[in-house]
């Protein structure tokens, strides 16, 4: 994503690096499995998506279960490492699928430019920037740690969405954040790398931090070590619900990574599936 500093969001260099790591540790199967859960979804209602925006797309896991499923598909990420993963994955599958490189809080500008950043992508504006499903996985809400980068990357859904269309997200809840004592743990280990992540929770502020380690052996056989910290906030289920309808996005359901649907006052998961659409159905 190539915006201006914004806060925690902003660690270009760390996901470059870590697209390898995600890779390796085929962290993209959570996004595939909360695409196939979205389609379900979807299909169970009756509706099939002809044109899809994968938001923060990453290695491409829901992308290209959509790009599978029929549907044309935009995945749009701010890591150039993690959007040749990508394409190197749709053009090993025989899938057409357009990568932009942008930040998701950048949407909304994108939109009414109907800015493109490739010839695949040269098409009408209506065409380019009128989805009826626009998807944002892993964590990604959870890495907005201000109110404004939230109402930012819900106004710029609202403006993509064509009118009937359907937006799905994933939030980590404070329950998952809670879970988190501190302590060293192996992401990844391999001959030639290792990562390791330390993870902390203030709940005074709902912020966490996750400082990821990294030691890599060279061609020169001599290991470097890097490091980073990446932010998270715990949104809570009245600040998503509220920032959807000041952006005019009507909440639908919350679901479990199962596909449960979750009543406001039920005990919260580790994970919860928010659906919203553009207008009452």
């Amino acid at each position: 994503m190539r915006s201006a500093p914004r806060h925690a969001m902003d660690t270009d260099q760390a996901y470059d690096a870590y697209a390898l790591i995600d890779d390796c540790t085929a962290q993209e199967r959570f996004g595939a499995h909360l695409a196939g859960l979205t389609l379900e979804w979807l299909r169970g209602r009756g509706k099939t998506p002809q044109c899809a925006l994968d938001l923060a797309c990453g290695t491409g896991g829901a992308t290209l279960i959509f790009a599978a499923a029929g549907i044309e598909t935009v995945g749009l990420d701010r890591s150039p490492a993690m959007l040749q993963i990508a394409r190197d994955r749709a053009r090993t599958a025989g899938l057409t699928v357009t990568f932009i490189e942008a930040d998701i809080r950048d949407l909304a500008d994108l939109v009414a430019s109907s800015a493109t950043h490739n010839d695949a992508a040269r098409r009408s504006s209506e065409r380019a920037w009128r989805f009826e499903l626009v998807t944002c996985f892993g964590d990604a809400v959870n890495h907005l740690t201000d109110d404004s980068d939230l109402h930012c990357v819900f106004a710029g859904i609202r403006r993509a969405l064509a009118p009937g269309g359907y937006a799905v997200f994933d939030v980590k809840t404070e329950a998952a954040f809670m879970q988190r004592d501190k302590r060293d743990f192996v992401i990844y280990e391999s001959d030639d790398c290792l990562v390791y992540c330390r993870l902390m929770y203030t709940p005074a502020t709902r912020l966490g931090q996750a400082r990821v380690v990294r030691l890599t052996r060279g061609a020169d056989n001599r290991w470097r070590r890097s490091e980073e910290t990446q932010c998270e906030r715990a949104w809570r289920d009245a600040e998503i619900r509220q920032a959807l309808a000041a952006n005019g996005l009507v909440f639908v359901e919350r679901l479990t990574v199962d596909g449960q649907s979750v009543t406001k006052d039920a005990p919260s998961p580790e994970c919860l599936i928010y659906i919203a659409a553009t207008d009452h159905l």
